[in-house]
């Protein structure tokens, strides 16, 4: 029985554990590989078919450091809200690739979808993102 025990603990611990490595692993990617972020969002509901509206770019450190600090290591649901808009993370020496994270930002849908290593991952964002996101939502579409 105590081995038992002892194995689902390392077993919880383990999978608990990768989940954790991911975010970190992702980020640490993202750290040492982007120059530049782009944060787009989609026309407000009723404006189909237009482009997404480039609202912010950053290319210092700082700022690209707290775009991925958005990112919690919390998962969220797949939603089927669609999306408010996406963050690319851009390297300008390898343009032709960049890293897209789509995002939702709209009460009882809040979360960011990326894929990393083959893998879709959904994270909820934290409250300092949301505040950012939707305050600049709300300055770019008017």
């Amino acid at each position: 029985m105590k081995r038992v025990i002892i194995s689902i603990g390392i077993l919880v611990l383990f999978l608990t554990g990768c989940d954790i490595s991911i975010d970190y692993a992702m980020k640490m990617y993202m750290r040492d590989n982007i120059d530049r972020v782009e944060i787009l969002f989609n026309a407000r509901e009723g404006d189909k078919g237009t482009k997404p509206v480039l609202a912010q770019t950053f290319m210092d450190r700082e700022n690209i450091e707290n775009v991925l600090s958005f990112i919690t290591k919390k998962p969220a649901e797949f939603y089927k809200c669609g999306y408010s808009g996406e963050i690319i993370f851009l390297n300008d020496a390898n343009s032709s690739s960049p890293e897209r994270m789509k995002f939702n930002i709209e009460p009882g849908c809040e979360h960011i979808v990326y894929m990393f290593n083959r893998e879709l991952y959904s994270r909820k964002i934290s409250k300092k993102g949301l505040e950012f996101l939707r305050e600049l939502r709300d300055r770019v579409l008017k």
